[in-house]
């Protein structure tokens, strides 16, 4: 079961804050693209069905920056169950790394994606391991 703490803020508008600064780092030129991270247990490889009619279902924010190089610095911002280590995919191509809770069940990460794994869209999905159902999370399409 999931289980998260509130300090008085949204986690989305806490992730937004914290990707707008990171996204206004890498300067006015650079291309940047935002997404959101679902919960929801299964979808294609273009997470065709991923959407957030429902903002209760919204865990999480990601900003992504394309670098000079063409590839991609893709910092994600989460909630969800505390103090766990998630496993972040680029979806159908890869795993980018682990995202790992805090106490609250808050965390942040920043991923590097190589320019030839850079499509103009990309989609993520994120669970711990043995993916129990209910704590596997998609993300919308990143576009670019």
């Amino acid at each position: 079961m999931l289980q998260t703490r509130s300090r008085g803020y949204s986690t989305g508008a806490a992730c937004i804050l914290g990707l707008a600064g990171f996204m206004a780092s890498a300067g006015a030129s650079a291309q940047e693209a935002w997404g959101y991270l679902v919960r929801q247990d299964f979808s294609d490889c273009q997470n065709q069905n991923v959407n957030i009619s429902n903002p209760n279902m919204i865990t999480g924010t990601i900003g992504a920056v394309r670098n000079n190089g063409g590839g991609l610095s893709v910092k994600v911002g989460i909630t969800g169950s505390v103090n766990t280590r998630y496993n972040f995919y680029l979806k159908c191509v890869r795993q980018l790394g682990i995202i790992k809770t805090d106490d609250e069940g808050s965390g942040v990460e920043v991923f590097d994606i190589p320019a030839g794994d850079v499509k103009p869209i990309i989609t993520f999905d994120m669970y711990p391991d043995g993916a129990p159902a209910g704590n596997k999370f998609q993300s919308t399409q990143v576009k670019f």
